[in-house]
């Protein structure tokens, strides 16, 4: 090699050069042997192609119940949570009671949000049919008549991104309602629905002038 200094030529291992005295530095020079990736076996690449699986098929119902279609009332309705996902355990109504807010039926949104599905009544009990409220998987409130006249039932529950009529078989979709078991017409009947403050209000007309469609 040669000294950076005066150019000339040092014996190799030398410390100093000999002809102009400059200490002679040496760098490490890399290796730049290729070095070989191991290769994955059959088991590994199975489990990253079930992974791979595993992901799509989640973002696929998160997309699903993202874009879903909504019923025409539905899609009107506020949205009054962040999209979620229930999980499929059954989620039954609890019992609330309804008021009279400037003339409007009131229930209280944070029980909705509380207990996922409320079920109460017309406080002038005018009309004898129960209401229901819950909250879609994409955040959107629902209210709506809770009468299915297939089969007469005035109950549901929730479970997974459906509601349940509680004395058949039938299920539909929550925002929607479209049927997986029969009944495509006789789901809740949806019921426009407002919010103000932390109350759910409803046109007391809308309620007792509501008729079985059968």
């Amino acid at each position: 090699m040669l000294c950076k200094r005066c150019g000339s030529d040092v014996p190799g291992g030398a410390r100093f050069c000999p002809a102009c005295g400059s200490t002679v530095t040496f760098q490490r020079v890399p290796d730049e042997s290729p070095v070989k990736s191991p290769r994955l076996t059959v088991k590994q690449w199975a489990i990253r192609g079930a992974l791979v699986v595993v992901l799509l098929a989640g973002i696929g119902i998160y997309l699903d119940q993202l874009l879903r279609t909504f019923h025409p009332v539905i899609e009107g309705q506020p949205t009054v949570a962040l999209v979620t996902m229930y999980r499929d355990e059954q989620i039954r109504s609890t019992a609330v009671q309804a008021t009279l807010v400037n003339g409007m039926i009131a229930v209280p949104l944070r029980l909705v949000q509380e207990h996922k599905l409320v079920r109460f009544f017309d406080p002038a009990q005018i009309q004898d049919t129960p209401i229901i409220a819950y909250v879609t998987p994409q955040g959107k409130l629902v209210t709506a008549m809770s009468r299915s006249e297939h089969c007469g039932s005035t109950d549901f529950y929730l479970s997974g991104n459906n509601i349940h009529c509680a004395s058949c078989p039938s299920y539909w979709n929550t925002a929607s309602l479209e049927a997986y078991a029969c009944c495509q017409r006789y789901y809740p009947d949806p019921i426009p629905s407002t919010v103000s403050g932390d109350m759910v209000l409803i046109d007391p007309a809308r309620v007792r002038q509501w008729q079985s469609r059968l």
